[in-house]
């Protein structure tokens, strides 16, 4: 047996979905140049025998990695490594890592938990039925014990039924439980802080923020949350 497939055989005392465990490792062997741009992956028939998955489980890690960019699909013709990508610009919704670059400590506060049913432009972001149940939670986002940035994150309940699941990381969350955000949209506009606003963010009212409203979207492009960020003017950064 080809010895880089021995290294994509899933843990079965890992919780992580076996689909994702093979997928993350494909992936990390990809990155790591077992398999290089042009190069054709295994078959999904070699993959079920090779690592003792179903075909479906097989077709869902390589649809992962897909979604993702890392490798192209055709019919008769097989799986292939694709061409990596150009770096792409940095993300300002990435509050850890801009928190990281300054040499400053990240964390998060959740200050409120709501549960109800989601309104009409609630379901219609996020690809629910109106009246579905959606949790809102809100949380302060700190370095070095300093507030810069407020996120208001939607999702349906099915995906959050406990806001003490997340920890730091809302993303890695939705990633352990299968529904990693693969890309997303952002509009960006200048605002000024409302009281409320201020109040939270420790900041005089009226003064200058930046609001983004980023949709994140997983799997088969569906929209998985939904956030209003507030951020103080001099945190923010684009970088390339």
């Amino acid at each position: 047996m080809d010895e880089r497939l021995l290294a994509l055989r899933p843990d079965e005392t890992d919780a992580t979905p076996i689909y994702l465990q093979v997928a993350r490792r494909l992936g990390a062997a990809i990155q790591g140049g077992q398999w290089r741009v042009g190069d054709a992956l295994p078959s999904e028939r070699t993959l079920v025998e090779s690592l003792g998955i179903s075909r479906v489980t097989a077709r869902r890690a390589l649809q992962v990695l897909a979604e993702e960019g890392a490798i192209t699909r055709s019919r008769g013709a097989g799986t292939f490594i694709a061409p990596r990508p150009e770096p792409r610009a940095a993300r300002l919704d990435n509050f850890s890592e801009l928190a990281r670059r300054r040499g400053m400590t990240p964390a998060s506060e959740l200050v409120a938990f709501e549960r109800r049913q989601a309104t009409a432009p609630e379901a219609e972001a996020l690809a629910l039925r109106t009246g579905e149940e959606i949790v809102r939670l809100t949380r302060l986002r700190k370095a070095d014990g300093q507030t810069f940035w407020m996120d208001v994150t939607t999702l349906a309940l099915a995906v959050l039924p406990d806001a003490s699941a997340i920890g730091e990381s809302l993303y890695a969350y939705l990633e352990r439980i299968g529904q990693p955000v693969l890309r997303v949209t952002e509009k960006l506009r200048a605002i000024v802080a409302s009281e409320e606003l201020a109040t939270r963010l420790n900041i005089a009212p009226g003064e200058p923020l930046l609001h983004i409203l980023r949709t994140g979207y997983t799997h088969g492009d569906k929209p998985v949350e939904l956030t209003d960020a507030y951020c103080l003017n001099d945190f923010y950064e684009l970088k390339q």
